[in-house]
């Protein structure tokens, strides 16, 4: 089967034409390869993977510096040029990025459930990412004569109308739950290798693909299933281990992961033994113990990173954790082996 992608070129935004990088399909497996993207600003990386079934998906990272936090900045021009029109998920896990479209002289915004879809036969962007959060976006490529042959003609034509991008070139913002997203999200295994991670990438796209068409057509109405919960639970668990500053609400987290309030709390206790706030204070505290024991941060400092509003707050969880005060650890007036953390 012929190649739905031609060409790729990618220009970016704050370097010299030179170091623009150009390819053709037969390069669509890319590693994982750094953004030239200004220290002052931050770092990312990018990678793509040409699929078995004629498929291309691809993987974003950007972090900022805090101090361009709310900064929006033009990263990279991207013009490609495909063999038949394409269908173009883009679908961010964290952030929100800004698509100048130049052939519709359009902005469009996307971040979190809401998700850009093009159907287009030639590409022309300009991708602009917003510094307020780390940026972590999944795309997906894949050919009408693709589509057409894993979800016939009828659906695939459903699917497209029901996205809103059943002309070509079309593009919109719709809002899907985030559980048919983190199929997507999480369909690159970094553990796997060789043949088999093309596999399990391959099957996670089906995956979404079923299940975003059974969710824009109306066809089939499905609770979220308990797996895909438990994997936004999981990553919901990783991305506060490495968040600093004050937890999100109970709220919020839920609009954010696409999870009820109730429900998120009582899986998160199921999985880890301890409600989500409960375990995220205690592991922000042997952390904050860390690091009093092994350098000279201030007090201050490390209460303000653990999202305490004052650092006598910060003071009295801790002595109630750990049975002394953090002066008495870092003056080394207490031996902390006789106390376990």
């Amino acid at each position: 089967m012929k190649s739905s992608l031609a060409s790729s070129r990618f220009s970016w935004s704050s370097y010299p034409e030179n170091t623009a990088v150009a390819f053709d399909y037969s390069k669509q497996d890319m590693p994982q390869t750094p953004h030239q993207m200004p220290e002052e600003i931050g770092k990312g990386w990018s990678q793509s993977i040409h699929l078995p079934m004629n498929m291309v998906i691809r993987r974003g990272i950007a972090h900022f510096k805090p101090e361009v936090s709310g900064q929006l900045f033009p990263i990279a021009t991207i013009e490609e040029h495909f063999n038949e029109p394409v269908l173009c998920v883009q679908t961010a896990k964290t952030g929100r990025i800004v698509l100048l479209d130049h052939e519709q002289g359009k902005d469009f915004i996307f971040g979190h459930n809401n998700c850009l879809f093009e159907h287009l036969n030639v590409r022309n962007s300009l991708v602009k990412l917003d510094a307020s959060e780390n940026i972590e976006i999944t795309t997906l490529i894949i050919g009408d004569s693709v589509l057409n042959q894993l979800l016939g003609e009828e659906f695939a034509k459903s699917l497209l109308t029901g996205l809103r991008v059943a002309a070509i070139p079309t593009t919109s913002v719709n809002t899907i739950p985030q559980y048919i997203n983190a199929l997507l999200h999480f369909s690159i295994a970094d553990h796997l290798l060789g043949p088999i991670d093309k596999l399990h990438i391959q099957a996670k796209v089906l995956d979404y693909l079923c299940a975003l068409c059974q969710y824009v057509t109306g066809t089939i109405k499905t609770p979220q299933p308990e797996l895909e919960i438990d994997a936004q639970i999981h990553q919901l668990h990783d991305d506060l281990l490495q968040l600093e500053g004050k937890v999100p609400s109970l709220n919020e987290l839920a609009e954010k992961y696409g999870i009820s309030g109730r429900k998120l709390k009582e899986r998160f206790t199921n999985i880890y033994g301890k409600s989500l706030f409960t375990y995220i204070s205690e592991m922000r505290l042997n952390e904050a113990h860390t690091t009093l024991l092994n350098t000279e941060v201030p007090m201050k400092i490390i209460a303000k990173n653990l999202g305490y509003s004052h650092v006598n707050h910060f003071i009295n969880a801790f002595g109630k954790q750990f049975g002394y005060s953090p002066g008495s650890l870092r003056k080394k007036n207490i031996n902390p082996l006789d106390f376990p953390v």
